[in-house]
């Protein structure tokens, strides 16, 4: 009986969700492109990204706890750092700590709705398996950031294939030392459980969302040393989070 339910929230989600972002996405970036009022025009898809990260997990019959709101920056971008359990990390991200930009991997640029967001948000897609076009991608990633984009990285690389944390990546935080924008260490436990990596069936449950203090990254000699102190904060707020 539980698996038959399960299958009905993940029909219903994929429904619901294809709808939302395709043709609803589409009227809202429509819409703003009619608008006269280009900041209150941005104010408006930011908002609707926004509502769509929330009720992404609402339509899972899922809750979110969140912890530490009040150490989200008002005054300037930053990037959001978290560990990389699920696919819904990023509407948790997104509805709940910040619509940042995301370094996205190429293949997203084919999904239509998807795409279109991404580069509304001034994302950068990356060519893993170019170093040419990756570095060209950090590059502009670079540049946006000095320009007061915010963004959103994932250090790991890639999903958690049994929820509990991987090491991050050599220079994952690069482009934190490059431009001294603060970090916002973010900490997910509970996406993994909705729905693990290859999976494809959700399971509704509860989601809990730590955020941390931000980090300076010009308090630190390196990259590896600034990488390795988010690493730990995550990874605590991680084991923290399970004992809920």
């Amino acid at each position: 009986m539980k698996k038959f339910k399960n299958l009905l929230v993940t029909l219903y989600f994929y429904f619901i969700a294809v709808v939302y972002i395709v043709f609803y996405g589409g009227f809202v970036l429509l819409r703003s492109f009619l608008m006269k009022d280009r900041e209150r025009a941005r104010e408006y898809v930011l908002g609707e990204i926004e509502k769509f990260g929330r009720r992404a997990f609402k339509w899972l019959f899922s809750e979110v706890v969140v912890e530490g709101k009040e150490n989200i920056p008002k005054d300037r971008n930053f990037i959001v750092v978290a560990n990389h359990q699920s696919i819904m990390d990023i509407p948790l991200i997104l509805g709940f700590v910040a619509t940042g930009a995301f370094i996205a991997k190429k293949e997203l640029k084919k999904i239509p709705g998807v795409n279109w967001y991404i580069k509304y948000l001034n994302g950068v897609f990356l060519d893993r398996k170019n170093p040419r076009k990756a570095v060209k991608a950090l590059r502009e990633a670079i540049e946006k950031l000095k320009n007061g984009v915010t963004f959103v990285v994932f250090p790991e690389g890639t999903r958690s294939p049994d929820g509990e944390m991987l090491p991050f990546k050599k220079d994952s935080l690069m482009i934190a030392m490059k431009t001294g924008v603060p970090v916002l260490p973010v900490s997910i436990w509970g996406t993994y459980h909705l729905i693990p990596k290859n999976h494809w069936i959700f399971t509704p449950g509860r989601v809990f969302l730590k955020i941390h203090s931000p980090v300076d990254p010009q308090r630190f000699s390196s990259e590896k040393e600034l990488r390795e102190y988010v690493e730990n904060i995550i990874r605590k707020g991680v084991e923290e989070l399970k004992e809920r």
